[in-house]
């Protein structure tokens, strides 16, 4: 179990990278799980630590609806009977889990909708849980714990629901997956957008937080956030100069780019090469826009 106290009250259990997240514990006059995706026994020996346990957990909040982040949302409500909350486009695809495969890209006609089901199920087992949120957020709204208040913010592009969570006093952002990992920005659903993803992270720059909070990085808590969220950006860039490149090269469609990965060069799992393909798509749909190149009769081309 590792932890990270990042002010009184408000902790980060640590989960990691995918197929785990980090895990933001207050304990103020509630005891609040945001994302709850780091191991369950961790998260228990977290709050034995503070002479608390699971059962205690009054509310969970939802950044958005990637099974990493929701996995074990159901299994402590069923512990501690906690009120769920999620934003106004997460709250449905929660309470209806077909919509949540529909939106994420895997309806039922998806040839890949088995194997990334198995994944889910067998990396991030709960995530498929029937449940329902209890309280449906909107940007811009206020939780007040005493004296920590918290704060949504939407930052769509990752996904159209992803929200960050802005902690006002120590004044800390809770950036989810915006996460300033090595891999970078993750656009990997047809509903994901480059264009949105890059406004937010213009967004959380031009916030005054004293710390952002990674939702996947092992050391949390980043002090010069601008600085790498600068850089983090900047990997939309050159993977776009990597499929250009491809397509120069003599790439005609989509499937010929991806025979040589990109976003995944090591494609350990048959569903990555589905992620692959829809970020590859959205950079053709940008090339195409940027006038850098065209489509015709579906062979794409440099102009």
């Amino acid at each position: 179990m590792t932890f990270s106290k990042l002010t009184d009250g408000v902790f980060v259990v640590i989960g990691g990278t995918f197929p785990r997240c980090n895990s933001i514990v207050i304990i103020a006059d509630e005891v609040v799980v945001i994302d709850p995706g780091c191991p369950v026994e961790d998260l228990r020996g977290f709050l034995m630590t503070h002479d608390l346990n699971l059962r205690d957990i009054d509310t969970v909040i939802l950044s958005h609806i990637h099974p990493d982040h929701i996995v074990h949302t159901m299994r402590l409500n069923r512990l501690s009977n906690c009120r769920i909350a999620a934003n106004e486009i997460t709250a449905p695809l929660f309470d209806e889990k077909e919509e949540m495969k529909r939106f994420l890209g895997f309806e039922k006609g998806n040839p890949v909708r088995k194997l990334w089901e198995q994944l889910v199920n067998e990396k991030m087992y709960g995530a498929f849980d029937e449940g329902r949120v209890d309280e449906v957020l909107s940007n811009g709204d206020k939780f007040s714990l005493g004296d920590i208040t918290l704060k949504t913010l939407y930052t769509p592009g990752h996904l159209p629901d992803h929200m960050c969570i802005e902690i006002l006093e120590p004044n800390l952002v809770f950036a989810s997956d915006i996460d300033l990992t090595e891999f970078g920005p993750y656009y990997g659903h047809p509903n994901s957008s480059i264009r949105d993803f890059k406004n937010s992270i213009r967004k959380l720059q031009h916030g005054k937080y004293s710390g952002f909070i990674s939702g996947h990085l092992k050391e949390p808590l980043v002090v010069d956030y601008k600085d790498r969220l600068t850089a983090y950006s900047r990997q939309i860039g050159m993977r776009e100069d990597l499929v250009l490149s491809s397509i120069l090269e003599g790439a005609k469609t989509i499937p010929e780019i991806t025979a040589n990965p990109i976003i995944y060069p090591s494609l350990t799992h048959p569903v990555f090469l589905q992620f692959e393909t829809w970020m590859i798509e959205h950079h053709v749909a940008s090339l195409i826009a940027s006038g850098l190149i065209e489509e015709d009769k579906g062979k794409l081309s440099p102009i």
